[in-house]
């Protein structure tokens, strides 16, 4: 139907814009001269609105189409529990919340956790002692020859306080407890669940008063500003693969582009959809993009520089493909071939010095296409 409408349009173009009205279908007809040119007045080129441009060189690439999504990788994504069980006083942020690194994301209570203060003040004093005994056991041995015996002992109980002491303080302090003012006898009632990365909360599961233990991942925090990109690559189009080539993508209903390059390749194929995964990593800066959506890509493989053409100046034949070259107010019609079409440009391959030099039509291939099928 559009090539009958083209053929209909030439064929009035031509026949209105004829200087002797009498014979303007035959004018039509002997615009097209012996030697394959078309030639048209300023009249018809003007209603035509035929443009041109010189073949220019622009990378471009074979390309791998697949699919994907965006996640976060793993050491952008903490899940938080708490060390000890607990009832849950209070919750400082909720979904959706910015929270930073070592903020305060909760507080818990239990009474063991006060016991735990207390086996720490235990066992501060219990190393003071020890570390005392052993101490005198060692003057004792040198001065009044003491038994070796006794000296061992207290030298072991002291390492094992010692080692109890540290381990309490250790534990304490994951718990975001000041130990200094325990040792001013200042017992808390509360401890802290921290905030291990900087983030977004992007889940909670719990409130005030539940009682939650160490199984429990009361709060999750991703980075979003760092994203994983995964795609999955079929089994035919692996060996196309490499590290570092390029990756244009965008959402399954959004054709905003992002771009990325592969920094990791899948090990296995999967046996089921005989794939496997390919990975970027993305700077999501402006935070556009979340954890969880669907993309489409396309992975540009062996990147060349090539003459190349606006895919609209190309007119396809029932055979063959061909442009259009200006000369003047005259049209030559030349056979192409075609090779990789990307972001509205076509590959020329194997074109003559003629076509790199010459002025060629971008914009009205058809119209002048339609007017030799007219006359062949």
């Amino acid at each position: 139907m559009r090539k009958l409408i083209f053929i209909l349009f030439v064929t009035f173009l031509f026949a209105c814009t004829s200087e002797n009205k009498e014979v303007s279908s035959k004018s039509a007809t002997e615009e097209v001269a012996m030697d394959g040119e078309i030639t048209l007045t300023q009249e018809q080129i003007k209603l035509t609105e035929i443009e041109t441009a010189k073949v220019k060189q622009i990378k471009i690439s074979e390309t791998v189409e697949c699919t994907g999504k965006i996640d976060v990788p793993p050491k952008q994504k903490a899940s938080i529990s708490p060390i000890m069980g607990g009832f849950i006083q209070s919750l400082n942020y909720n979904v959706g919340d910015k929270v930073e690194k070592g903020s305060v994301l909760a507080t818990l209570q239990h009474p063991d956790f006060i016991n735990l203060q207390k086996e720490y003040l235990d066992a501060r004093s219990k190393k003071e002692y020890f570390e005392q005994e052993y101490k005198r056991q060692g003057e004792l041995t040198v001065e009044n020859a003491a038994s070796i015996k006794k000296m061992q002992k207290a030298k072991a109980d002291f390492l094992s306080t010692e080692a109890n002491y540290k381990s309490l303080k250790s534990h304490l302090k994951i718990l975001g407890v000041n130990v200094e003012t325990i040792e001013n006898d200042d017992f808390t009632n509360e401890f802290k669940l921290i905030a291990p990365i900087s983030g977004t909360i992007s889940n909670l599961a719990a409130n005030t008063g539940k009682f939650v233990n160490s199984e429990n991942c009361i709060y999750e925090i991703i980075n979003e500003s760092k994203l994983n990109i995964q795609f999955n690559i079929f089994e035919r189009d692996i060996s196309k693969i490499r590290k570092n080539q390029k990756i244009i993508f965008h959402l399954i209903n959004n054709e905003t582009k992002f771009e990325t390059s592969i920094n990791r390749i899948g090990a296995k194929i999967n046996s089921e959809n005989r794939s496997t995964l390919v990975y970027g990593n993305f700077d999501n800066i402006n935070r556009k993009l979340k954890p969880g959506m669907h993309i489409n890509a396309s992975i540009l493989i062996n990147e060349k520089f090539v003459y190349s053409i606006p895919a609209s100046a190309i007119a396809d034949g029932e055979d063959a493909s061909y442009i259009f070259i200006r000369k003047g107010n005259s049209f030559k019609r030349v056979k192409i071939n075609k090779g990789i079409e990307q972001d509205g440009y076509c590959e020329l391959i194997e074109i003559s010095d003629e076509i790199k030099s010459s002025e060629i039509v971008i914009k009205g291939s058809y119209y002048l296409m339609s007017a030799y099928e007219l006359n062949e």
